[in-house]
């Protein structure tokens, strides 16, 4: 029986869309749900350290977190709005995204893990390289949403 969900987003179409289907299905069967967002490293090419001064590489660091964080505040605020019963709880994490949202779920005993088919990054394949790595890694179920 499914009663922890983990939903990872990162702001995209398909992200979104995997929020508001984990939501439904979260209402219909009573189970808690944790958003999670992973804001991934910056990385530059090792050239590209000898042009950018490091202020630049932790301004866009800074500004890339900011913006994560403001993907976890506009899916709470879908979850206010339409005061769904589930309980719900945000996460926010720092690092490779499959590997933190796969830790994650090992780590919280999670039931089941919602994500999106692509993610930020564009087409890879069939499936995004996040989503399709953590079907690979994932110890539960994996759900992908379009």
């Amino acid at each position: 029986m499914v009663k922890k969900i983990l939903v990872a987003l990162d702001g995209s179409k398909a992200s979104n869309n995997a929020l508001s289907f984990a939501l439904e299905l979260a209402d219909n069967i009573s189970a808690d749900v944790e958003l999670l967002t992973v804001v991934p490293p910056v990385f530059l090419p090792s050239y590209s350290i000898y042009v950018l001064k490091s202020d630049a590489i932790s301004e866009c660091a800074k500004n890339l977190e900011i913006s994560f964080r403001g993907v976890l505040s506009k899916a709470q605020e879908e979850v206010r709005q339409r005061k769904y019963k589930t309980k719900v709880t945000t996460r926010f994490e720092k690092g490779e995204p499959s590997e933190k949202i796969v830790e994650v779920a090992n780590q919280g005993g999670f039931d089941l893990i919602i994500i999106g088919s692509r993610g930020l990054g564009g087409r890879v394949s069939a499936l995004g390289s996040v989503s399709s790595r953590v079907v690979d890694k994932s110890n539960c179920p994996v759900l992908i949403v379009k």
